[in-house]
């Protein structure tokens, strides 16, 4: 299959405002392939999270959410499937899926596919997403996006040099695209008007509409802190 383009995050249009991590690349083809990607694909996320989580998420979960699919569609099924087993992987909601260690089908060949298909002419990679344990609903924890962050990175860095032409291109060459990323925009909610930022006895409330919002890679917050959005005064989750 050849490549027309290949982008990443929602930062390649011009800019590092971004709702959620989005990696992949367009193709040339008019279909809609069936969504599925090669396990050495997603382990390369799970290596990082398996290295990193000790000390940046302790005790977090890893799992993986459906690339551009709604999440109150029903019936998502995810399988590994290797030469001679075709194996369920648990699915944590409508549209995420975890994938452990030692599942039988775990091969060099072995495919990671999906009941749906990717859009028309498009390849995108899963969403990393990173969960620590006794999180409210709808609060976000800085080190859990800056693990994910981190895996889903790495996961696009494998693709080698498609990824590394892609930074040329929107003039990112050298920089630790995580750090540049605004921590309040990845995983929000769709409607809110007002973000907090939490951390020890630091506390920072912003207007959805503010300008200059915390990067995840701003040291002075630290993994603890915590991030929660409100609508018309309301906790929105």
């Amino acid at each position: 299959m050849r490549l027309r383009s290949f982008f990443f995050l929602l930062a390649v249009a011009g800019s590092v405002h971004a709702n959620e991590i989005n990696i992949g690349h367009k193709t040339d083809s008019d279909e809609a392939k069936p969504m599925a990607w090669r396990l050495r694909l997603l382990e390369t996320a799970r290596d990082v999270f398996d290295k990193r989580a000790p000390e940046k998420a302790p005790g977090a979960t890893l799992s993986f959410r459906l690339p551009k699919v709604d999440a109150g569609q029903a019936g998502n099924q995810v399988e590994l499937v290797g030469a001679d087993h075709r194996v369920p992987l648990p699915m944590a909601s409508n549209t995420t899926f975890a994938l452990k260690r030692g599942t039988l089908a775990e091969d060099s060949d072995s495919m990671v596919v999906v009941n749906r298909n990717f859009p028309k002419g498009e390849f995108n990679h899963p969403l990393v997403q990173v969960r620590s344990p006794g999180l409210p609903d709808g609060v976000q924890r800085m080190g859990d996006l800056r693990l994910a962050c981190a895996a889903q990175m790495a996961m696009a860095k494998s693709e080698g040099l498609k990824f590394r032409a892609a930074l040329a291109t929107a003039s990112l060459f050298g920089f630790n695209v995580c750090d540049k990323l605004e921590a309040t925009k990845i995983e929000a909610p769709k409607g809110y008007d007002s973000v907090t930022i939490e951390d020890g006895s630091r506390r920072l409330v912003l207007a959805s509409t503010d300008k200059h919002q915390p990067v995840l890679g701003d040291k002075g917050w630290s993994d603890e802190a915590r991030i929660s959005y409100t609508l018309n005064g309301q906790a929105v989750r």
